[in-house]
């Protein structure tokens, strides 16, 4: 169909702004051959509302879905260990995300003005929330964070003004300046 793109089975990487500004694009299939997602390899298409991604994803670079607004939902394969610096900033219709086990890092702004993002789930290999991840998440009422964090970093959940609880899991050591600045309904 028209706006539809399937890869094909034995790309192993999709390259950095390969499909940026791509504004008819509405619809993704990427296969099991692929490995890495690059940088801005989606950057701002604007129409894209539904990505699958292949089950031997491992890395999933800056800018790889930013402004990505009509993205209303994406599963993150088991596979995935890095979600980099703005990976999903800006996608403004997504609204859950689980974050598997496997992945150790979410980067600075990685989920930052996802603002109808409800719940996030972030599995128990994460060690540190980078700053700003969920900066602006203002519909976000529910967050699970993995007994594998240490740390969140600041302002990782600035001005989310629907949260209204935390629980924070023992392993935490540090939260930075601002975690939760502007987080009103907090109680």
């Amino acid at each position: 169909a028209a706006g539809d793109v399937t890869i094909p089975n034995g790309v192993i990487s999709i390259g950095s702004n390969v499909f940026s500004d791509c504004n008819s694009l509405t619809s993704v299939t990427i296969p099991d051959s692929v490995i890495t997602i690059e940088y801005n390899a989606f950057w701002q298409c604007l129409n894209l509302e539904s990505v699958t991604l292949g089950k031997n994803v491992k890395e999933i670079e800056s800018n790889a879905f930013e402004s990505c607004r009509s993205l209303t939902s994406v599963t993150i394969p088991d596979c995935v260990t890095s979600i980099g610096r703005c990976a999903f900033c800006d996608c403004s219709s997504l609204t859950n995300v689980t974050i598997p086990d496997n992945v150790n890092m979410i980067g600075e702004r990685a989920f930052a003005y996802c603002r109808n993002l409800t719940s996030i789930t972030i599995g128990n290999s994460v060690t540190s929330i980078a700053y700003s991840a969920f900066n602006n998440c203002e519909s976000l009422t529910s967050v699970t964070i993995g007994d594998g964090v240490t740390s969140i970093g600041e302002h990782a959940f600035y001005d989310c003004t629907s949260l209204t609880s935390v629980n924070i899991p023992d392993s935490v050591t540090t939260i930075g300046y601002c975690a939760f600045y502007s987080c009103t309904r907090l109680t």
